[in-house]
């Protein structure tokens, strides 16, 4: 028996500045686009983290918003500048 787990690259990012669903106060998102699944959104001010629309729970561990943060901001570093549009298509 096999096992495939299928775990995509992000096509595109943007960064956005929007208010926050959890901390509630205005801040940047840094954001991932992935084919098939949509957009994956990081708060930098709280490191809540999104997937398509869906509030993700955190790690339970001591610091587990700073990494979420740190996470969001190394993979944005990784990925080559794309510019995109709203559907994450290039514009």
């Amino acid at each position: 028996m096999k096992l495939h787990v299928h775990a995509p690259k992000a096509t595109a990012k943007r960064a956005v500045a929007e208010v926050c669903p959890d901390c509630k106060k205005r801040t940047r998102m840094l954001e991932f686009f992935t084919p098939w699944y949509g957009w994956d959104s990081t708060c930098l001010r709280c490191g809540r983290h999104w997937q398509d629309g869906e509030w993700m729970p955190l790690a339970f561990s001591r610091a587990a918003r700073r990494e979420s943060i740190e996470r969001a901001r190394a993979y944005w570093r990784s990925m080559p500048p794309r510019s995109v549009n709203h559907f994450g298509l290039d514009a």
